[in-house]
């Protein structure tokens, strides 16, 4: 059955409601705790420490792909690190379309693109090479509650977006993938994950700067920036 418009229209909005919960899990949660530690803050650049508050648009939005990039690419490069799961799961593709939405949604709200019709509509040009534009009228009106994950959920939550993106169609192909040298390299034995994770460093990348022109090309999208960055 083709995947038609509305179809993904429906399922990108239910993926960016619980993104939008991930990643106000890892803006508030006392990572180690971090936050406690008063003495500490003006030196990290953590979400909602005295030192984020000091970064630029610009800062915060290289973060989400500095840091959160770099844990859902050791994931993709290296799926043994989950045990089980790796051995009837395709954890890597899973977790490398996961990891660009989540990032792709992160830089986003930094810019001040967060509207759910916003959001759907990057994700799909992006990662589906679809324009949803004229099926996304009423999203940000409301809709179904998504149970909010809690810290220890997030992987739970994150691995169950990739596995709905994933198993959507062949359509997923679409998405900013790996250099076709380090895919053909990650097969190697010993260098196959190290090259897979520089492979998938790339497609984020490409991916990213796909969703900054997006930005720019779309700029009624954008809220006012706080005062200050």
């Amino acid at each position: 059955m083709a995947l038609t418009d509305a179809r993904l229209v429906a399922v990108l909005d239910r993926t960016v409601a619980s993104i939008d919960q991930i990643l106000d899990v890892l803006a508030t949660a006392d990572v180690i705790d971090l936050k406690r530690r008063s003495c500490v803050l003006s030196a990290v650049d953590w979400p909602g420490t005295r030192g984020w508050n000091e970064l630029s648009m610009n800062e915060r939005a290289d973060w989400w792909v500095t840091r959160v990039g770099a844990v859902t690419t050791t994931a993709v490069a290296f799926p043994g690190m989950f045990g089980v799961w790796a051995r009837w799961l395709p954890i890597g593709g899973y977790l490398g379309v996961a990891g660009q939405a989540l990032v792709l949604r992160a830089v986003s709200r930094e810019y001040g693109v967060d509207t759910r019709e916003a959001g759907v509509v990057m994700l799909g040009e992006i990662l589906f090479k679809r324009d949803l534009s004229p099926v996304v009228a009423g999203l940000d009106d409301g809709g179904d509650p998504i149970v909010a994950p809690d810290a220890d959920s997030v992987v739970e939550v994150t691995v169950g977006i990739g596995r709905t993106l994933y198993d959507l169609s062949s359509a997923l192909g679409a998405r900013p993938g790996p250099p076709a040298v380090a895919r053909w390299a990650s097969m190697v034995p010993l260098i196959g994950g190290p090259i897979t994770y520089i492979g998938e460093r790339i497609a984020l990348r490409h991916a990213v700067d796909a969703g900054r022109r997006w930005i720019v090309e779309h700029p009624t999208t954008v809220k006012a920036p706080a005062v200050g960055h």
